[in-house]
């Protein structure tokens, strides 16, 4: 009996960007360059919905000039995000587990998706299932993947006993991160996640918007593993002049350059056995990128006008405020860095969506307040109203805990008596303008309206703006209304009655 052979894959945008230009994108590449054609083509797609039937109409067309037939499907997967291990692991599972027990051949593709995409598929791909693994590039087209070792094998060896450490030192990772307040679902995942990472000797990116409490988290990762006893060595990598980068990061020798009058460790040496926590990650140069992968590769280090490398010993937990792999498109960050530091990555959620967190949060952060101002002469201790509470429940705080913080602190000066009220947060409060946001919008609600006509009348004036700014090409214009695709553009034309 001949099997069927299956094609399994994430949706990528080069992938979708072959529409419109002359490279085929690895998909495309893949079904038309494999010496046998495949029977059946899964595409898994977490994102540009409104562009796949498109997609699978044009990659049909293009196996049919090739006289190529293949049963394509694409299937909308739910995931938290493109780069939330956990979702990613349970669809790729299920779509493995499904193929599996069907028996056909299956071949994953390496080359779409994002990398945690691509680390889940190695994983799962030769690890449990034994798939065929194939990639595609520009310099050497289609090729197959051959790891250099059997990760079934190491895999089936060792998780045995990786559990049962981290089972062993589970509940005592508790009181780590104990002094990290939080009710809500989604602190209390990256916590759960913090918490897995810690005893495992891993690099670790941590995710979240300014003000999350990144680098409280990479501490508390630090203290509940194993190098706890060795130094936490924070860097701030956006506040490094790029000019002595490598002089901080690596040390530099006495003569090195001018004012370099004594020999100088760098970061790594002083985090040697220890942890050493790159936040903003995303503020290095490529140059430094370079050297930081390096020594991340290879375990060792040359200081600056030094003439022999020498070894450390250090994990490194990088955060970021900023999109990494938008970055990787644009160019400003390097793929292979990521790959090398995204084997854990915990995304810290902003404080807005920590509703559930606010109540305690406060309670923690009034308590602070008031042990630190307690030496102070004339000083009264605060409480916090629960309108005032209600009232911080409210606000979006885009400066997060940060910005909280401070809010809570100029009030607790401000304020003569023992309770902080609203009106003495809002004197607290930064202003932020607000005529950017209402400019557009002088529209009576009470009244009543129609909202629906609004939102057409407004497609339709922002879409013959563009058209007239771009001289009616659709393309462009799509890119000035922030479209993933030109069809979605010609679809609002043809709903809108908008002429061409």
């Amino acid at each position: 009996m001949i099997k069927k052979r299956v094609l399994l894959t994430w949706l990528g945008r080069h992938d979708l960007d072959a529409i419109d230009n002359e490279k085929r994108g690895p998909i495309a590449s893949i079904l038309l360059d494999s010496e046998a054609p495949f029977d059946e083509v899964r595409i898994l797609a977490n994102s540009w919905f409104d562009e796949t039937e498109g997609y699978q109409q044009w990659l049909t067309e293009q196996l049919a000039k090739r006289n190529r037939k293949a049963c394509i499907s694409i299937h909308h997967a739910e995931l938290e995000s493109p780069i939330h291990y956990p979702s990613i692991y349970s669809v790729a599972h299920e779509e493995l587990q499904r193929l599996s027990a069907s028996g056909s051949l299956i071949t994953v593709n390496l080359s779409s998706g994002t990398p945690a995409m691509t680390a889940t598929w190695l994983l799962l791909g030769k690890g449990v299932f034994n798939t065929q693994l194939v990639q595609t590039s520009v310099q050497s087209g289609l090729s197959k993947v051959e790891l250099p070792f059997d990760i079934a094998l190491a895999y089936l060896e060792h998780q045995d006993g990786v559990l049962g450490k981290l089972a062993a030192l589970s509940p005592a990772l508790d009181s780590y991160f104990e002094h990290i307040q939080t009710q809500s679902a989604m602190m209390s995942d990256a916590i759960e996640m913090a918490k897995r990472l810690a005893s495992r000797n891993l690099p670790v990116i941590i995710q979240g918007d300014s003000g999350t409490g990144k680098e409280v988290v990479a501490k508390a990762i630090h203290n509940a593993s194993p190098r706890s006893e060795k130094s936490f060595i924070p860097v701030n990598c956006g506040a490094i002049p790029e000019t002595i980068i490598d002089s901080q990061l690596f040390g530099h020798k006495r003569g090195a350059f001018t004012g370099a009058d004594a020999d100088r460790k760098g970061f790594f040496d002083e985090a040697d056995g220890g942890t050493l926590f790159l936040d903003e990650i995303g503020e290095l140069p490529l140059d430094a990128q370079a050297k930081l992968l390096r020594a991340l590769q290879e375990k060792e280090i040359n200081p600056v006008g030094g003439s022999k490398p020498h070894t450390v010993d250090v994990r490194v937990i990088a955060a970021t405020h900023r999109d990494l792999l938008t970055m990787i498109e644009e160019g400003s960050f390097r793929e292979d860095l990521f790959y090398r530091l995204a084997v854990g990555i915990v995304q810290l959620p902003p404080l807005r969506e920590r509703g559930d967190d606010i109540s305690e949060l406060l309670t923690a952060l009034m308590g602070q307040l008031n042990r630190e101002a307690q030496e102070q002469p004339g000083f009264v201790g605060k409480k916090i109203s629960d309108s005032a509470i209600e009232f911080i429940k409210q606000q979006s705080w885009p400066g997060n805990i940060r910005e909280l913080w401070n809010t809570l602190l100029r009030a607790s000066i401000w304020s003569e008596g023992e309770v902080l009220d609203v009106e003495h947060l809002q004197r607290a409060m930064f202003q932020r303008s607000r005529t950017g946001n209402k400019k557009h919008f002088d529209i009576d609600v009470s009244r009543g309206i129609d909202i629906m006509e609004i939102i057409d009348n407004t497609k339709r004036y922002c879409i013959e703006e563009a058209l007239r700014s771009t001289s009616g090409q659709k393309g462009k214009a799509a890119k000035l209304l922030g479209l993933s695709s030109h069809q979605t553009l010609s679809n609002w034309i043809r709903q809108l009655e908008i002429e061409d």
